[in-house]
């Protein structure tokens, strides 16, 4: 009785961790879409990339050259103003913090996300770019794990794409850069803003590439368009 009882709750604890990670969606009611969502680590992300329709002045989004099926297949860029909802549409969170200002947004930025979501700052990312390394067993592969696993490059028969071990999914979206108004890098370029800025000019995200295992957090001109992926708040 007593071996049956261990074994027992050994099954209940393999059943709860295995519950510990899950596949859900949610709407978001200003537009009516829905997401993927996946719980990594103690948070739940956004399985899919943001495609909220945000355009206020220099605080814009784009879809990858201007064509709406990439939208619905990749989301929408977004400028880190539009990110961050600068024109304080949705919050105050992020007011006025753009491309050449400096901001004083600290805590939680709800920016550009569905309410009740914030975009993630920079912790937040590196947090998920650890939690990818430990599954891959090395920190240097996080990028692998993120990857989603079709989608990348394929170049002379090597494939770029990766194994989404956490359901997160990261799709190869590109960028736009505002300057010239031009868009790169579909299919081999992937980086996700946080709401963590580095000067007047630059903000923090997650970076993904073709052909190379690891994720790099680092910061990127804040004129330029890229994915959003928002967190749910605790």
């Amino acid at each position: 009785m007593k071996n049956f009882i261990a074994k027992m709750g050994a099954v209940l604890i393999v059943l709860m961790a295995a519950s510990a990670s899950y596949a859900g969606t949610m709407k978001d009611r200003r537009d009516g879409k829905t997401y993927k969502t996946e719980k990594i680590g103690d948070k739940v992300w956004m399985a899919e990339n943001l495609n909220f329709d945000y355009n206020h002045g220099t605080a814009k989004s784009v879809c990858y050259e201007n064509k709406p099926e990439n939208c619905e297949k990749y989301g929408r860029l977004y400028t880190w103003a539009a990110a961050m909802d600068s024109a304080a549409i949705f919050s105050k969170d992020g007011a006025r913090c753009g491309y050449k200002k400096e901001c004083d947004a600290i805590g939680t930025v709800r920016g550009v996300c569905p309410e009740g979501w914030h975009l993630p700052n920079k912790q937040e990312l590196e947090d998920l770019r650890t939690l990818a390394g430990q599954k891959a067993g090395d920190i240097k592969k996080a990028g692998t794990v993120l990857k989603s696993t079709t989608g990348w490059k394929d170049d002379d028969g090597k494939s770029g794409n990766g194994t989404d071990g956490l359901g997160f999914g990261a799709l190869p979206a590109g960028y736009y850069r505002s300057g010239n108004d031009s868009f790169y890098d579909e299919g081999s370029y992937a980086f996700f803003w946080s709401s963590t800025e580095y000067g007047s000019s630059l903000a923090y995200g997650l970076g993904l590439r073709y052909g190379r295992e690891y994720a790099g957090v680092n910061y990127n001109s804040k004129g330029n368009g890229f994915s959003v992926r928002c967190v749910k708040n605790n």
